[in-house]
């Protein structure tokens, strides 16, 4: 947060609670205080331990830069090529949703991200779960702290010991042991390349300890530290071995990864700085440089680390000599980190505080910045309010000009509005005639399609546009049935139909040619026609041959039956029933025409 120029790193460990105050001098970060306090392994009120602490050093309510354990967050490096356009945020971004998916969740995140080689971008991005967030932000109230800023415990303890190690050919390897994890973190001076943390610390050496010795861990911890060893012979030695073999697995675990995300000769590990409480058991330095075959010193050892603490009067009684204290840098490095993060003095920056809350971190720090603005902005305001009175007053005479103005463009308006609804009705009263103009040549190729299809015994009544010949629902009414009901004005004089009134009969009669029909789709212009005649087929043989014969026509779209009706003949005279004379029973039927327009 660039904002601050004093900022407290407060980093509360399961073992010992330090606090760290730094503040920025021309640009560079300097510490003015150093604290700690030892907090009980076994039973005790740590969060009453903790605020009464807290309340002697003037730090209850106030705000901090606080660390969330890298056990309890994912990290993911990366790397752009100069031919990627992305920037390191987008990237990250773009693996953030596959993380999301995976989770189930959406990850708060941020990325650190430096410049490696010219156009060769790498970036750390750092995930947590919200829920996790929300649980480390909850364990800071009960203590009375409030959050500056979140950092990761492997950030800060790079940003901490990467300024003071010498700047030898490769990257440095930063592993601070704490009591419950192990925080590490890869880098070189131009900023972070790996992050990673697991949970495996001084508490299992301590408990190996209690058990073998069969004391509590309280006497455990202090004989580990007195007389503890993982050399072969040592005291407890076949107690501590063992785990610190399973400890430097896990590590190469983490180096593996390392080397498997960075490959090349250029990102190489040229040495190891330990860090924390852990770090100081006896052998333990010998046997990861060992190990690694890498040199490996403790962070006390770093140049200007003893200055740093000095300064501080860190890990010294007051009154003491300088040069009879022990340098503290080993156990102050993670609070000294969460300070230079917060401030961003440090080579990377990566925080997971949420946005509400660093607002309130920006409004706290500038309040009274803001209430000097905003009684100058109140005085701006009534000076700029005075002034527009006295230019709306002059500006009068042009507002009743404008208003004059506007009044004639509206009887413009509705002039115009008037005109286009004319034009409007012109145009809908014209558009029957249109359409009866447009649909005459269509209609004649019609009649002459009908007349070449239809069979000789049978004959036409009527032809004719299907809007023309089914009843069309006025405004606000159901559309008409599906199926037209003929008119009887078209009937052929003196035969009589025996078909039943609608009401009388079904919709469909089973095994009638209607049934299993499609309603015909809404009215068109001229391309949808009705056919209406007279066949002595009662099983509409011709008809059905007629309406195969319209389909094979190029301009036929669709050809259905609608309805068929059975008519009887008329009563004739009884003379010519003398005669023999006798009139067939005939079947009327309707027939859509659907047509495509050329």
């Amino acid at each position: 947060m660039p904002h601050l120029n004093q900022i407290v790193g407060l980093d509360l460990g399961a073992r010992h609670a330090r606090a760290v105050w730094v503040q920025l001098r021309g640009g560079a970060p300097h510490i003015v205080r150093a604290e700690q306090m030892a907090l009980p392994l076994e039973g005790g009120d740590a969060p009453a331990l903790l605020r009464s602490w807290l309340g002697q050093l003037g730090l209850l309510k106030k705000f901090a830069a606080v660390q969330i354990p890298g056990t309890q967050l994912v990290f993911q490096p990366g790397r752009l090529n100069p031919e990627d356009p992305r920037t390191p945020r987008q990237a990250a971004e773009m693996e953030l949703s596959t993380f999301n998916d995976m989770a189930g969740d959406t990850m708060a995140s941020d990325v650190a991200s430096h410049e490696w080689s010219p156009g060769v971008r790498i970036y750390v991005m750092g995930m947590a779960r919200p829920a996790v967030i929300a649980e480390a932000l909850a364990g800071l109230e009960p203590v009375g702290i409030r959050p500056a800023d979140l950092v990761p415990a492997p950030v800060a303890l790079f940003n901490a010991l990467a300024p003071l190690a010498p700047d030898l050919s490769g990257a440095g390897l930063f592993v601070n042991i704490g009591h419950n994890q192990t925080e590490l973190a890869i880098g070189t001076a131009r900023g972070l390349l790996f992050a990673r943390a697991f949970p495996m610390g001084g508490r299992q050496f301590t408990e190996a300890v209690a058990r073998l010795a069969g004391v509590p861990l309280t006497q455990a911890d202090k004989q580990k530290q007195r007389e503890g060893t993982i050399e072969p012979g040592g005291p407890f030695a076949e107690a501590l071995r063992p785990l610190a073999e399973r400890w430097y697995s896990q590590l190469a675990a983490c180096l593996s990864a390392y080397r498997g995300a960075f490959t090349g000769g250029q990102f190489g590990i040229a040495r190891v700085v330990l860090s924390g409480g852990g770090a100081q058991l006896r052998g333990l330095r010998d046997y990861v440089q060992e190990r690694t075959g890498l040199p490996v010193g403790l962070a006390d050892e770093l140049p200007g680390a003893a200055a740093l603490a000095w300064g501080a009067g860190a890990g010294r009684a007051a009154g003491a000599d300088p040069r009879d204290a022990r340098p503290a840098l080993g156990h102050f490095d993670l609070a000294l980190g969460l300070a230079r993060t917060a401030l961003e003095s440090g080579p990377a920056t990566l925080s997971l505080l949420p946005e509400p809350l660093r607002g309130e971190v920006v409004f706290r720090e500038k309040k009274p910045y803001l209430i000097a603005a905003s009684v100058m902005g109140a005085l701006t305001l009534g000076v700029v309010t005075a002034s527009m009175v006295v230019s709306l007053s002059g500006e009068t005479g042009k507002l009743d000009e404008e208003r004059r103005e506007l009044r004639r463009r509206e009887q413009m308006d509705k002039s115009i509005a008037a005109i286009r609804q004319r034009g409007e009705l012109l145009r809908q009263r014209g558009g029957p005639l249109r359409k009866l103009l447009l649909g005459g040549p269509v209609m004649r190729e019609v009649i002459s399609l009908v007349a070449n299809a239809i069979s000789p015994d049978d004959w036409i009544s009527m032809i004719c546009e299907e809007t023309s010949y089914t009843r069309q629902p006025k405004a606000g009414e159901k559309p008409a049935a599906p199926a037209p009901a003929p008119r009887a004005g078209f009937f052929v004089p003196g035969f009589r139909s025996v078909a039943r009134s609608a009401a009388s009969r079904p919709a469909t009669e089973a095994g009638s040619l209607l049934a299993g029909l499609t309603p015909p789709p809404p009215p068109s212009d001229f391309t949808v026609f009705i056919i209406e005649g007279y066949t002595p087929d009662m099983g509409l043989t011709t008809v059905k041959a007629m309406i195969q014969r319209l389909k094979t026509a190029a301009r036929v779209r669709q050809v259905d039956l609608l309805s068929d009706d059975r008519v009887l003949p008329p009563t004739l005279p009884e003379a010519l029933r003398d005669q023999g004379v006798e009139l067939p029973n005939m079947r009327r039927f309707v027939v859509r025409l659907e047509v495509g327009l050329p």
